[in-house]
């Protein structure tokens, strides 16, 4: 019988018996019988024919999609049982951004690698703008949207940004009240951008929803929200960061937030790579990011 809805199956796609009978190489009387004989086994009729043409009944064009979505689906199962047992092989040379990656990316690198033995892997933590061509990139993850046609971009990941500050500052600096305190009597630590642009003036939404424009006039400035948190940390300032960064902080009392009802921004982060880019190697370990990211958040859940 399978040989039999094969041959169906070639009557159908070829539009004639004899132009069917050509592409199986057998004879266009073997073809119709065998039609005929299927048609008996399964005690319907497939094919309407008539003096000069035929056309598929409606029960022969259900069996003929039925079959055909599974021979796909097989394909499917066995192109996947094919990259399994492929061992993947390549160098890849990728851009992380140095934060994002230290709490959500690095921890599980190591582990990549033992179960890739075949990739070659260079890894530049920055922060800054950069073109994958010019400076030898296959992939990156920016904290910017990138303006390059060239490049295929995807957000993957964003972070509400607040203030923190230990128990320490507190006692000896006093608590912060309102935004235009931090510029009058605190040490906010402000923001470098990635062209070196500084942000000083930051719209902030209050948990009421209200959008108020924070101007900072602080003297120090970072591109580095995990050396802010060192910063923060010693105890004479205020730092920007997010929850996920200073999870740790926050649990063990070393950090706490400061206005606590305002958030201070969100960042995006953006994957890129070069369009017409599929080697399987990239495409394993784009795979292995987009993995990182659920799992963090699964963890902000």
């Amino acid at each position: 019988m399978f040989n039999d809805i094969s041959i169906f199956m070639a009557i159908v796609e070829a539009g004639s018996f004899s132009q069917a009978a050509k592409n199986l190489k057998i004879s266009q009387a073997t073809v119709s019988r065998r039609l005929q004989i299927l048609e008996q086994e399964l005690r319907i009729t497939l094919v309407i024919r008539n003096t000069r043409n035929f056309e598929i009944s409606t029960a022969g064009q259900r069996l003929y999609q039925s079959i055909k979505d599974q021979q796909l689906n097989l394909h499917k199962i066995i192109d996947n049982l094919r990259d399994e047992q492929q061992q993947v092989t390549g160098r890849i040379r990728v851009s992380l951004p140095t934060v994002l990656a230290y709490t959500i990316i690095s921890p599980y690198l190591a582990e990549f690698m033992r179960q890739n033995p075949g990739i070659e892997l260079e890894v530049c933590y920055q922060n800054i703008e950069l073109d994958l061509i010019r400076d030898n990139f296959d992939l990156a993850i920016v904290n910017y949207r990138p303006k390059q046609q060239t490049v295929l971009i995807r957000k993957i990941y964003s972070v509400v940004t607040s203030l923190y500050c230990t128990p320490s500052y507190i006692k000896r600096y006093g608590r912060p009240v309102s935004l235009a305190g931090l510029n009058i009597d605190h040490l906010c630590v402000g923001n470098i951008n990635f062209d070196l642009t500084t942000d000083r003036d930051i719209y902030t939404v209050h948990k009421s929803g209200t959008v108020v424009l924070y101007p900072n006039h602080g003297k120090l400035f970072t591109n580095n929200a995990l050396h802010n948190k060192q910063i923060a940390l010693s105890g004479h300032a205020i730092a920007g960061g997010w929850d996920d960064l200073v999870a740790t902080e926050l649990k063990s009392g070393e950090l706490c937030k400061v206005l606590p009802e305002y958030s201070f921004g969100e960042i995006s982060f953006y994957l890129i790579r070069l369009r017409n880019h599929e080697k399987f190697a990239i495409t394993t370990f784009i795979q292995f990011l987009d993995e990182c990211i659920e799992r963090a958040k699964s963890k902000l859940n």
